[in-house]
């Protein structure tokens, strides 16, 4: 039988690196690889399901990772990487710092011993004012944050730092992506944010080494 259509389980999102398959499974926050199977499974973005035979569909379906029936919901779309937002370097007003104080405060009290699944339910519930944003306030905003980011306390790894940007930037007018990425050979997991096509707060030579894997 010819490959057929199934959806993943809502918890479930895969990328595509190489030859390989990597999943996501957000409920139980853990990363699977699976080597060598990416002609087995065809990846059909934005879709939020995936093509394959029925022998590799009864395995997947045993392991969770599929469900019968159409997709749950659609997926954000993966936004392209065209450059990097440089933060601003002029000087800043004290009402932006002290929001970038108090956004990172509070981003780091909701993040603490929070679930990774409810981390990424509540970031995708955000939404910034509906108004054009220039570059310069989008700069500002995070020259603001990173003034702060030093003397915010608990600072955890990428994900921490993520969160708490994505936060500030929303709580500042400006609309945000937060990306999961993933690469192999060595397994490496990364998260960053974007404004449209532009990284903020990491550099797109580094981010562009990894393959989204889901966009909040």
């Amino acid at each position: 039988m010819p490959d057929a259509p199934v959806a993943l389980a809502p918890h479930i999102h895969m990328a595509r690196c190489r030859d390989d398959i990597v999943v996501l499974d957000v409920q139980g926050d853990d990363y699977t690889l699976i080597a060598d199977a990416a002609p087995l499974i065809r990846l059909q973005p934005g879709a939020r399901q995936i093509a394959v035979g029925p022998d590799v569909r009864r395995d997947l379906q045993a392991l969770g990772l599929t469900v019968n029936g159409p997709p749950a919901q659609a997926s954000q779309p993966i936004p392209r990487l065209a450059g990097e937002i440089e933060p601003w370097t002029g000087p800043l007003p004290r009402r932006l710092l002290l929001a970038a104080a108090v956004n990172s405060l509070i981003s780091t009290a909701a993040f603490a011993r929070t679930p990774f699944a409810v981390l990424i339910d509540r970031a995708s519930r955000r939404r910034a004012p509906d108004r054009p944003v220039s570059e310069d306030e989008i700069a500002r905003a995070l020259a603001a944050f990173l003034a702060v980011h030093p003397w915010i306390p608990f600072e955890g790894d990428c994900l921490q730092r993520g969160w708490r940007l994505h936060h500030h930037l929303h709580r500042c007018g400006v609309a945000a992506w937060w990306v999961f990425g993933v690469r192999t050979w060595p397994f490496l997991a990364h998260c960053w944010v974007q404004v449209g096509d532009r990284v903020v707060g990491d550099t797109a030579e580094r981010v562009r080494g990894f393959s989204p894997i889901l966009v909040v």
